[in-house]
């Protein structure tokens, strides 16, 4: 009887462990600029990794967007120290959790530019779907083909956004939800050719249709699973392969 009394107990520590281990995967939006432009970073804590996603050059458009990964090199007082590898150096950056703030340092002892201090806001983990596009993804769906090693398809219904990865090689191919029925989504996506793709939750497979008169383009039929949804932090895990 005893033991069972301490069972709650011990439940309680391990979700709370979960949830607090969970909890270090994180984005923040922050905004800085002449004019205000957002930038965002991805930070995964346990992996002392962070993904920085630069503001575009102009309000109007996303030119200009580029993902840097980097390390986090301290934690302490709550305050988040990381360095990016940016040519033709570093750059270093610290953000604060207490404050929700981000801190440029200044350059040249503050000759040149002084610090500066922008306000951040605490978001979910960001979709690898988000990379350069204006618009909120919603619920993505990631889906791992295991026979086929490091392969995934991510999509978003709301967005009709999706991306292909072929992580070990490093490379990827935007597409879109073209779609969306209760068992199956339909995407079509930009590969060197444009091909459809399928994905059956129910048969947890990918299908991706042949074309006509090409032997080398059959039709693909590959046992695949749904995972959890990629997030920006991909890229920083790219980088290390």
């Amino acid at each position: 009887m005893k033991r069972l009394m301490g069972l709650p107990v011990i439940l309680f520590l391990v979700l709370t462990l979960d949830h607090a281990a969970a909890a270090e995967l994180f984005s923040v939006r922050c905004e800085g600029g002449v004019p205000v432009r957002p930038y965002f970073a991805t930070f995964d804590i346990d992996a002392k990794a962070v993904v920085f996603e630069t503001p575009p050059a102009s309000v109007e458009t996303d030119f200009g967007i580029n993902a840097y990964s980097g390390e986090v090199v301290s934690t302490e007082d709550e305050k988040i120290e990381f360095i990016l590898s940016v040519r033709p150096g570093r750059l270093d950056l610290t953000y604060d959790r207490n404050q929700r703030t981000m801190t440029w340092p200044g350059i040249g002892d503050a000759t040149f530019r002084p610090t500066l201090i922008h306000r951040c806001t605490i978001i979910p983990p960001r979709s690898i779907l988000s990379f350069r596009v204006r618009d909120p993804i919603q619920r993505p769906i990631s889906v791992r083909c295991e026979n086929a090693g490091y392969m995934y398809f991510t999509m978003d219904a709301a967005s009709k956004q999706a991306l292909f990865e072929r992580g070990k090689e490093g490379r990827g191919y935007r597409g879109e939800v073209t779609d969306v029925g209760q068992d199956e989504i339909t995407l079509s996506m930009n590969f060197d050719v444009p091909r459809q793709v399928v994905w059956s939750k129910s048969r947890q497979t990918i299908t991706i249709e042949g074309i006509e008169g090409d032997a080398d383009r059959p039709r693909t039929v590959m046992k695949c699973q749904e995972v959890s949804p990629r997030t920006m932090i991909e890229f920083h895990r790219g980088s290390q392969r």
